[in-house]
């Protein structure tokens, strides 16, 4: 029988998430034949701007058009989550190592932290409720090791954590009732389950013996399905639909080759049948995107972006004469991102442009696309599209999200910081003027600008110009000492709507022996 405190304890478990009745799709099977592919859309393109913060490590975009990211500036570790109008600090207190790796349409962050003893645990956090560490097993004795990888719309959460049968992590699943499932097989040396669908349905892979790693597919109840090496070296399963079609890869002679596997087709080669193929995104009609790489001695691997689908197999996707492209996602309306860059051997990755593909229709620029950018604004790649549109991009002023239509958020929306070398080096003892231009939709609105600089020298005061929703913020600096430091200037508007931006900056010392 179970316990007062059990029972209690998993009703504390369970109030971290949204209530547990919620509707799910568990996929129908599809029709005879080959299964349909997704409808295309002709999608008008115009996109809002969206500051989020500074460059980012992880970056998950859910159904909502909400996102949670983390980003990594030498030993400072910054965790967000955004809910559709603000970001909130996901804050996870403890060690130096952590990570945001999944979002659900609910809000439910999961990742990974350290502890301040050194352990790694698996987390799940909302804005309502704070961080929750997940359970571990109570056998294991010494360090845990563990991480949530990825979780459903049931709040099912699935990754990796060590077991009580060796000293490496086995797959585990985390149920919305607060219990722990170690997921078959436990005679594995490691496996880690990396995807999950609202059916319960997992994969990912087991080194089911010594250097020998399987795809696997969890099935709800827990019971694992080994797919095996298809003829290859080892195998992987990554992505799994609401149909339950995995998309997996192995490695075969030095190549690499994509499958997609289901109870009803089995294994079916996908993408190109030569070379070493990157499989990016699974879309829930079977559609698989992702890059072909060709091996270059003398000069950086090209890349070609492709879709393949049942009806019509691998299709390149156009570039625009740009010799190197990636597709980076997909969505159910068969739209792709990514990037394209026309000079990839020229050693300057600020060439890239962040890409917007339709189908196999000629791609887009999607810094061609913006509505009321602030002046200097690059996007160099598109890192996710979910079925409404939004995207997250990189760009030179951090991590933004891309949202259809004119309307954005009531924040300002800031460029990048320019100012002294392209590199950001800059000489010790030397003044440097900084430059930062906005945006607001309120072309009536003012604002207020505050910087600082990490190096522990005299701080400036910016000054800010501004005309009907459009200015700058200008800042002068003298650096009186060497190292790293970190210049963030910040535009605050009457309502107390505010972005920040970042940059770090090396300060030289000439006369230091090299």
């Amino acid at each position: 029988m179970t316990s007062i405190p059990s029972i209690k304890a998993r009703l504390r478990w369970a109030s971290l998430f949204v209530p547990a009745a919620i509707a799910f799709h568990a996929g129908a099977a599809p029709a005879p034949g080959a299964p349909a592919e997704a409808a295309h859309y002709a999608r008008p393109l115009e996109y809002s701007v969206i500051n989020l913060g500074r460059d980012a490590g992880s970056a998950v975009l859910n159904g909502r058009g909400q996102a949670a990211f983390t980003s990594v500036l030498l030993d400072d570790r910054q965790h967000g989550f955004f809910d559709g109008r603000r970001i909130h600090a996901v804050g996870l207190a403890g060690g130096s190592y952590s990570y945001v790796n999944a979002l659900n349409d609910h809000g439910v962050v999961v990742g990974e932290l350290q502890t301040a003893t050194g352990d790694y645990r698996a987390f799940a956090w909302t804005s309502a409720r704070g961080l929750r560490v997940l359970p571990r097993n109570n056998a294991v004795s010494g360090p845990a090791s563990g991480a949530a990888l990825a979780i459903n719309n049931r709040n099912q959460i699935v990754g990796r954590i060590r077991s009580a049968v060796g000293i490496y992590p086995l797959a585990a699943r985390w149920n919305p009732d607060g219990s722990l499932d170690h997921l078959a097989p436990q005679t594995a040396r490691t496996a880690r389950a990396v995807a999950i669908n609202d059916s319960g349905m997992a994969v990912g892979e087991a080194e089911v013996t010594w250097h020998d790693n399987h795809a696997i597919v969890w099935n709800p109840d827990g019971t694992a399905i080994d797919l095996g090496t298809f003829g290859g070296d080892f195998s992987t399963a990554t992505q799994v639909n609401a149909s339950g079609q995995v998309l997996g890869h192995y490695y075969k002679g030095g190549n690499k080759f994509g499958f997609l596997w289901s109870r009803r087709y089995g294994m079916v080669p996908v993408g190109p049948t030569t070379g070493f193929v990157n499989f990016t995104a699974l879309n829930d009609a079977g559609e698989v995107a992702g890059s072909n790489m060709t091996i270059l001695d003398s000069a950086p691997s090209l890349q070609r972006p492709f879709i393949w689908s049942w009806r019509a197999g691998v299709r390149s996707l156009p570039m625009g004469g740009a010799p190197h492209g990636e597709v980076l996602a997909l969505n159910n309306r068969r739209e792709m991102v990514g990037l394209i860059d026309p000079t990839p051997n020229d050693g300057d990755s600020g060439s890239r442009r962040a890409t917007y593909w339709n189908g196999v229709a000629s791609p887009i620029d999607l810094n061609t696309r913006l509505y009321r950018a602030p002046a200097g604004l690059v996007l160099y790649a598109a890192r996710a599209i979910n079925d409404g549109g939004t995207i997250l991009a990189d760009s030179n002023a951090g991590l933004v999200m891309l949202r259809p239509g004119r309307e954005g958020t009531p924040a300002p929306v800031l460029g990048p910081i320019s100012g002294g070398a392209a590199d950001g080096v800059v000489a010790l003892g030397a003044t440097v003027d900084f430059t930062v231009p906005f945006v607001d939709s309120a072309v009536a609105e003012s604002h207020l600008a505050s910087a600082s600089v990490g190096d522990g020298c005299p701080q400036p005061v910016p000054s800010l110009r501004e005309r009907r929703g459009q200015g700058d913020v200008s800042v002068r600096h003298t650096f009186c000492r060497p190292g790293y430091a970190s210049l963030k200037i910040r535009v605050t508007d009457r309502a107390g709507n505010a972005t920040q931006v970042e940059r770090l900056l090396l300060v030289a010392d000439p006369s230091a022996k090299r």
